[in-house]
C-alpha cells in the first residue's frame, strides 16, 4: 500500500512538473521509483505514464498546436534516437551520468544568461537541427527534453502554445519508443496494475498544471525549467560522485 501511495504521488507532482514546465516527468520518476522497482520496470513505467499525460494534454490543448514547429524535430528525432542507443551500450554507466548532469549544467546556465540575447530563427534547419540533438539524447541518456525546451523556449513566447507544442513532440517521439518496447516485449500484464495507479496520479497532475499554466507567464515557465534542468544536472552529478566513491 505505501509503495502504491508512493507511486501515485511521484506521478502526480512529476506531471505538474512536465505540465508547467515542459519536461521533467521521467527525471522525477526515474529518480524515486527506481528506489522501489527495477530500472527496467520504471523505464516503461515512465513512457507508457507520460504517453497517457501527453494525449491527455494534446486534447486539452489541442488549438494551440504550432504543427510546423512540431514536424521537423520528430523526424530527425526518430532517427537520431537509434543512433544514440549504440552510443549508450557503449559507454560505462558512471561516465553517462557525469556527461548528462555536465551538460544539463552547460545548457541551463545558456538558458540563463546567454539564451535572452540570442533569437533562434523560425526556420526548418534549426528544427531538424535540434531534434537531432534531443533524439541523439534520448537515445543516449533517456532524457531528450532539455534540447527541446531550449528550442521552445526561443521561438514560443505563449505559455499554452509552448505546452502544447512540446507534448505533441514528445507524443510523437514516445509512440515510436513505446512501440519499440512492445515489440520487445518489454510491457507485460503484470505490469498493468502499476501502469494504472501511475496514470491516476499523472492525469490528476496533469490537470492542476495545466490549470496553474493558465495563471502564469511565460517568464515563470522558464525559470520552472531552469530549476528542472539544473536540478537534474545536479542530481546525475552527484550519482556520478556516489558510483565513484564505491
Amino acid at each position: 500500500m505505501l509503495v502504491s501511495l508512493c507511486l501515485i504521488l511521484t506521478a502526480f507532482s512529476a506531471a505538474i512538473i512536465q505540465s508547467t514546465s515542459g519536461f521533467g516527468f521521467g527525471i522525477i520518476f526515474m529518480a524515486v521509483m527506481t528506489l522501489f522497482f527495477p530500472y527496467k520496470y520504471c523505464t516503461v513505467l515512465s513512457i507508457t505514464t507520460s504517453f497517457f499525460m501527453q494525449t491527455y494534454t494534446i486534447i486539452r490543448l489541442r488549438h494551440y498546436i504550432n504543427w510546423r514547429l512540431v514536424l521537423y524535430p520528430a523526424i530527425t528525432s526518430v532517427i537520431m534516437s537509434g543512433i544514440g542507443i549504440h552510443v549508450m551500450i557503449k559507454l560505462p554507466t558512471q561516465l553517462t551520468s557525469l556527461l548528462l548532469g555536465t551538460f544539463l549544467w552547460i545548457l541551463g546556465i545558456y538558458l540563463i544568461f546567454i539564451a535572452p540575447h540570442v533569437k533562434l530563427p523560425h526556420n526548418r534547419r534549426i528544427g531538424l537541427l535540434m531534434g537531432a540533438l534531443g533524439g541523439f539524447m534520448d537515445g543516449v541518456f533517456a532524457i531528450g527534453g532539455p534540447p527541446m525546451v531550449a528550442y521552445y523556449d526561443a521561438v514560443i513566447d505563449q505559455p499554452l502554445s509552448y505546452q502544447a507544442t512540446i507534448q505533441t513532440y514528445f507524443w510523437i517521439v514516445g509512440l515510436n519508443v513505446l512501440i519499440n518496447n512492445l515489440i520487445c516485449h518489454n510491457l507485460t500484464l503484470h505490469l498493468v496494475p502499476l501502469i494504472a495507479l501511475s496514470v491516476t496520479g499523472c492525469l490528476l497532475g496533469t490537470l492542476c498544471g495545466v490549470h496553474l499554466l493558465q495563471k502564469i507567464s511565460m517568464s515563470a515557465v522558464r525559470r520552472l525549467a531552469y530549476l528542472v534542468m539544473l536540478g537534474a544536472g545536479t542530481y546525475n552529478l552527484i550519482k556520478f560522485g556516489v558510483s565513484v566513491w564505491h
